[in-house]
């Protein structure tokens, strides 16, 4: 990240520098539970997703075999 000398910021990958903040939501046997978070970290956010989406599948292929 660097500074120019107008003051913008420039990023290689402006998504990987964005926190967003998460909220998940279920409901189970009547009660709901709410979770809230934010993402970290130097990969994007949907590079991150995606790969743990892919990860998952594989899993549950590997499950179900």
């Amino acid at each position: 990240m660097e500074i120019n000398e107008n003051g913008q910021i420039r990023v290689k990958n402006l998504s990987a520098f964005w926190i967003p903040e998460l909220t998940a939501t279920r409901e189970i046997a009547g009660t709901v539970y709410t979770v809230t978070g934010s993402y970290e970290g130097t990969e994007s956010f949907l590079h991150k997703l995606e790969r743990i989406a892919a990860k998952n599948f594989v899993e549950k292929q590997e499950d179900s075999e």
